[in-house]
């Protein structure tokens, strides 16, 4: 673009620092940087891009996500070249030097949200864009959805906005994941066997004897199934079926009349005092006793 064009199009558009934006929407928290949080909102926004709306940041204080509704663009990030459109989720941690350009074609719409807190390393990683910068939203629709909730509970104010916002930005950054795992193609071979597992015991967990028995089911070694199981779940395919077994349990203590003994068969158990044990190392009270304090 020529110079001569590019001043033409800043005299027309309002600036908004750093980037010209045709139209804008922001709302401000009054978050206090040095106080201690486990996550909370500074501030975010809508802006409606001008054609030569442009970002080039060596640093930035916040953690920050951004996601595109309209439009195209680009963001160079750890010297790659993301292209932007609509449904596709950007972000950064503090101090990461990233670009952000529109199409001067097409200019980008999008929705910005800047936080910080305790929290927001572990979300960021589990979001995925610690590591990626860029992904496509798998629920485009609910993504976008919470941000707009975002939007409008930050200009209302109301009580506990600031709580409800978090609440909203959690979900929508622990939901990117979630989606993903509807898609094999988006994670390794090991992890979908993982999840197909998984799947097995969520659905027959009652019934189901032994891990072993999971193994045999999805066609895999019982160590093998351990072994997933202890790298994408950090517990042992075995403690994760007594795990359900046990809480089915301890709902059917207090919302049936049933026997013990029935209820230990109701979930897979055979010996009733194998049952009250293990009942107990989970729960902290033996069945009898915690269906008498919980009723």
């Amino acid at each position: 673009m020529k110079t001569g064009e590019k001043q033409k199009i800043k005299r027309k558009y309002t600036s908004g620092k750093p980037g010209n934006v045709i139209e804008a929407d922001y709302f401000y928290f009054d978050t206090a940087p040095r106080e201690h949080n486990d996550l909370a909102i500074v501030c975010g926004g809508y802006e409606k891009c001008a054609p030569d709306f442009d970002i080039n940041r060596s640093n930035y204080p916040y953690y920050f996500i951004k996601y595109t509704v309209n439009g195209k663009g680009t963001l160079h990030i750890d010297s790659q070249s993301h292209a932007l459109r609509p449904g596709i989720l950007t972000g950064f941690a503090p101090g990461t030097p990233h670009h952000y350009k529109a199409d001067p074609a097409n200019p980008m719409e999008h929705i910005f949200i800047t936080f910080l807190g305790d929290d927001c390393a572990g979300l960021f990683a589990k979001s995925t864009l610690a590591e990626k910068h860029c992904i496509l939203s798998d629920n485009p629709d609910e993504t976008l959805n919470l941000l707009n909730k975002i939007l409008l509970l930050g200009h209302e104010k109301i009580d506990y906005a600031q709580e409800i916002c978090c609440a909203y930005l959690r979900i929508l950054l622990l939901e990117q994941p979630a989606y993903l795992t509807r898609n094999k193609a988006n994670f390794p071979i090991s992890k979908g066997t993982y999840l197909d597992c998984k799947r097995y015991i969520d659905t027959h967990f009652s019934t189901i004897k032994s891990p072993r028995e999971v193994a045999e089911k999805c066609g895999i070694d019982v160590r093998y199934l351990s072994v997933l199981f202890k790298r994408y779940c950090h517990i042992s395919p075995s403690q994760y079926l007594q795990r359900l077994k046990l809480n089915k349990a301890a709902n059917l203590l207090l919302t049936t009349d049933l026997a013990i003994k029935e209820v230990a068969y109701r979930v897979g158990f055979e010996d009733p005092y194998h049952f009250s044990k293990n009942f107990k190392e989970l729960h902290g009270q033996s069945p009898n006793h915690y269906r008498k304090n919980h009723m």
